[in-house]
């Protein structure tokens, strides 16, 4: 009996563990038409998805690689200029969120933070259930064999092939739903396409941390206007947070605050066209 008692505790302990922590890694390339007026302005980033059981995290790579360097800083005791010289190891990103999913609360968290760490906002939305159309055809992704399937969201239209192999029900962004992890996806007009590029069983689980409670809760229309603005004049969000800029005269700032703006004007093409 006692051993049973023993074997039914270190069960339990390790669903517990799965369930706080990340035993998996999809890692993404995403390719992007910054501007929709412009076909030759094609960004690409690479981004990452961690599952774990019935939970997941993504991000680009840039963003996982700074939250991380940043929690290594905050256990050290180093200067502000060492701070500095370690971030700025991190790969350039245009994409500074990061997206949790929760399936047993059939609920999606995007957390942001606005301004060198002025500004910490998230909001919280049910998982939003996409119409899929599973399609007959098939194809083989980096050895998986994937399905075909096409949906709306967001106001635009996408193909997504999924792996049923592999038991997860969710895939980059906030795309989910389908009976295998997606494992390449697209809009009809190919302005946003993820493709695999690698997945694998981490040797050391990552924990699930979501210590949020110092993000302030808006809905996803105030979020994006306030993003909206600092994009539009990032110099006067970042003087509004205290950050002073040496500029030699008026005219360099006016110079740097008008190239700015211009390339927030071509910045206009979000992944999301409609909330």
């Amino acid at each position: 009996m006692r051993k049973l008692l023993i074997a039914f505790f270190f069960l339990n302990l390790g669903n517990l563990q799965a369930q706080k922590s990340y035993s998996y890694k999809a890692t993404y390339s995403l390719e992007y038409q910054e501007d929709s007026t412009d076909q030759s302005s094609i960004k690409s980033e690479t981004v990452v998805l961690y599952l774990g059981k019935g939970h997941s995290r993504y991000s680009s790579l840039g963003k996982a690689v700074k939250d991380s360097l940043k929690a290594y800083i905050e256990a050290s005791n180093i200067s502000k200029s060492e701070s500095f010289e370690i971030l700025n190891q991190a790969p350039e990103t245009e994409f500074h969120y990061k997206i949790f999913k929760n399936y047993q609360d059939n609920e999606l968290i995007l957390a942001e933070i606005i301004t060198v760490d002025k500004w910490r906002y998230k909001y919280i939305q049910n998982l939003n259930t996409i119409d899929w159309k599973i399609q007959p055809e098939n194809k083989d992704i980096l050895g998986f064999s994937v399905q075909r399937a096409t949906g709306s969201f967001a106001g635009r239209n996408y193909v997504a092939w999924f792996a049923p192999q592999l038991p997860f029900s969710d895939g980059p962004y906030k795309f989910s739903g389908l009976p295998g992890l997606i494992l390449e996806i697209s809009d009809l007009e190919n302005h946003y396409h993820f493709s695999l590029t690698g997945f694998e069983e981490l040797a050391n689980p990552i924990d699930k941390l979501l210590d949020l409670n110092s993000y302030k809760v808006l809905s996803q229309e105030e979020l994006d206007q306030f993003r909206d603005d600092h994009n539009r004049d990032p110099l006067a969000a970042y003087q509004n947070a205290g950050v002073r800029f040496g500029f030699r005269n008026k005219e360099d700032e006016a110079k740097t605050r008008k190239a700015l703006y211009e390339k927030y004007k071509k910045h206009n093409n979000p992944i999301e066209l409609q909330p």
